[in-house]
């Protein structure tokens, strides 16, 4: 488990919205970005967060897929802030070590705590010349932590396309991500 952690922002902008044809140009452009960095060994996908996106990536950068858990919001209740403690899971299965580049992919870094804590428990199980990069659809301005890539910053909730919408709340469609500049797109 982790600490205390940075507060997201909601600064009444949104929620905003990521639809489903919005999501696989993200993920088109994020393995374009990602892919000549050079060669990734797996994906890890956050459930449940990053179970879609994380997927996604593997499959356009043709690597392993496997899945890691890690909880800390009390409930999924738009505008909730984050706690901050994390319980991180290995599932059944899970490699032994990790070598070479791995991508940690979640749908958002809200604060930051997610990727703290995974990054954290992965750490031992990193082969000499391992290294983890952090991967979200989003970033909250109110992170502490910024990933290694994203495709949008925002200031406001994140409804993506498996999650259901909050009940009579109008959502706001988030625009075409900004072309990348450094390791954002």
């Amino acid at each position: 488990m982790s600490g205390p952690t940075a507060r997201r922002l909601f600064r009444g902008t949104g929620p905003f919205e990521l639809t489903e044809p919005m999501l696989e140009r993200v993920l088109d452009e994020l393995a374009a970005a990602i892919a000549p960095d050079g060669e990734v060994s797996i994906v890890l996908a956050v459930a449940n967060g990053g179970t879609i996106p994380g997927a996604g990536l593997a499959g356009r950068l043709a690597v392993p897929l496997a899945h890691i858990q890690a909880k800390h919001n009390r409930t999924d209740a738009i505008h909730t802030q984050a706690t901050g403690n994390v319980a991180v899971a290995v599932p059944d299965g899970f490699p032994d070590a990790l070598s070479g580049r791995v991508l940690l992919v979640d749908d958002i870094c809200g604060s930051g705590a997610t990727f703290a804590a995974l990054t954290t428990a992965l750490e031992p199980m990193l082969t000499a010349g391992g290294r983890v990069e952090t991967v979200a659809l989003c970033r909250n301005e109110g992170a502490d932590r910024a990933p290694d890539w994203a495709a949008y910053t925002v200031d406001d909730w994140v409804v993506f396309p498996w999650e259901a919408p909050p009940a009579g709340i109008e959502l706001v469609a988030l625009p075409s991500p900004s072309p990348l500049k450094g390791r954002t797109l």
